[in-house]
């Protein structure tokens, strides 16, 4: 059994997490919810000893395995029988080849090839992840390095599996192999224990819930668990919803499939606000898009798979990234895209470079009023003189929507915005889109979060292949 006994979590002195006393059992999957910024990655670094060994911060209490203090322990000791799946992935990547890196941690360990190469096997097409093997993981989109990196924790089989918010990039038909593979874990006695915000998928697995708030937790048994319970629950604290979401749902809405193979120009892209004209990409000399597609003014959601090439089309879109293709705004033909186009990207660390919050969101503009405004509706104002490294991963994101509020480009693009949002921080995202389209702003938005599209009114584009 893992055991957090009277554990306290401070920063600078300030405390997140106090008199937290859990216990978490071997065969049990345990759900650590709550708002974001609440500390619920904090707790996961605790268990795994990247706090306090490389992220600064004052640990009291204990952390007890088998009855054995963790605290005295490295994270090289502690990986022995613990396994993390972090926010962003590719932070724990080693290799290049996505099979080398699954093999990784098991050749360390003088398991023999045959063994490691069964286990990569196996694991591989529980997860549904067997077509990203021998791939390079640096040209994966970000649902699929996130399958790389679940795979290589079951492959591992440690005792202990940690997965911060392991659905955040995932589409849905990775969701059902992530489910598949947790269950798997369940049944093999593994301690499960994850911090989500979309709960849906779930509902029927879980067998502990904790909602952390005001830097303790209320915690939730399986005995009681119902759907009278769960909705409870979710409007109690304010939470993401348990039911499930189907793409059905949005059938009523404006709705497009644009294949990315067929070469076409849109007949009606001078009455369109935005149009991407004849956009290819390729890698390797293989094709991985060539087609044309238009946007309204107002919201527009793009899904698809993970891999179709949604954030390799939104790069291009920008000009980040090299490929052939033309971009019109409101029928001229745009030069400078950045001058243009703001974008909050999935992983945002790449997109903060000051040494504060306020001075971000000054790169964007200079009236002081604007930015407090910002700050304060994305609840960041008490955090304006702290270094942007310091927040969490909803924080960031908060921060990136407060300077898409206060830029005066026309388009704004989100590549996976409500990833490592609470449902009140979605809420917030969806005012702060609602105030941008008022301003006659064209919003380009991909997303797997069916949730954030069914609270959230937009045209839908779904991206196939």
């Amino acid at each position: 059994m893992l055991s957090l006994q009277n554990l306290v979590l401070k920063f600078d002195g300030e405390s997140i997490l106090e008199n937290i006393n859990l216990n978490f059992k071997p065969g049990e999957v345990t759900v650590i919810t709550g708002h974001s910024g609440t500390g619920k990655s904090s707790l996961l670094k605790v268990i795994n000893g990247i706090i306090p060994e490389y992220d600064c911060g004052d640990v009291k209490g204990d952390v007890l395995y088998k009855d054995k203090s963790l605290l005295g322990m490295s994270i090289l000791e502690r990986s022995k029988f613990i396994s993390t799946v972090f926010q962003n992935p590719k932070t724990q990547f080693y290799c290049i080849n996505s099979t080398d890196e699954l093999a990784f941690q098991l050749e360390n360990r003088c398991i023999e090839r045959n063994l490691i190469l069964d286990k990569i096997h196996y694991y591989s097409d529980v997860l549904g992840s067997k077509d990203l093997l021998d791939k390079d993981i640096f040209e994966l989109s970000g649902g699929e390095k996130q399958l790389i990196a679940i795979t290589a924790s079951g492959i591992s089989e440690n005792e202990i599996i940690l997965l911060d918010e392991p659905s955040s990039s995932l589409d849905y038909e990775s969701i059902k192999n992530l489910k598949r593979a947790i269950i798997e874990l369940k049944k093999r006695n593994k301690i499960i224990i994850l911090v989500e915000h979309r709960l849906f998928y779930l509902k029927d697995i879980v067998d502990k819930l904790c909602v952390i708030e005001n830097k303790t937790f209320k915690e939730y048994t399986k005995e009681y668990f119902s759907d009278d319970f769960f909705e409870r629950v979710s409007e109690k604290h304010n939470l993401r919803n348990f039911n499930e979401i189907f793409k059905s749902d949005f059938l009523n809405r404006q709705y497009e499939k644009v294949d990315m193979l067929q070469k076409n120009t849109p007949s009606n892209f001078a009455n369109r606000s935005i149009t991407c004209l004849h956009f290819k990409k390729t890698y390797d000399k293989n094709t991985i898009f060539d087609f044309s597609v238009s946007f309204n003014t107002g919201i527009n959601f793009i899904i698809g798979q993970n891999g179709v090439g949604k954030s390799t089309f939104i790069n291009l879109l920008m000009g980040t990234m090299k490929g052939k293709g033309e971009v019109f705004y409101k029928g001229e033909k745009l030069k400078k895209r950045y001058e243009n186009i703001f974008a909050v990207m999935q992983d945002v660390n790449y997109q903060l470079f000051t040494e504060s919050v306020w001075q971000e969101l000054g790169t964007v503009t200079k009236q002081d009023d604007l930015k407090n405004e910002a700050l304060r509706k994305v609840h960041l104002f008490n955090k304006k003189e702290m270094h942007p490294s310091s927040l969490s991963g909803g924080e960031k994101q908060r921060l990136l929507l407060a300077m898409s509020m206060v830029s005066r480009k026309p388009i704004i693009v989100f590549d996976e915005p409500t990833s490592g949002l609470c449902k009140m921080q979605m809420d917030i995202l969806i005012g702060f889109l609602n105030q941008m389209v008022e301003q006659g702003k064209t919003i380009i938005i991909i997303t797997h979060d069916f949730e954030f599209i069914k609270q959230c009114d937009g045209a839908i584009y779904e991206f196939t292949k």
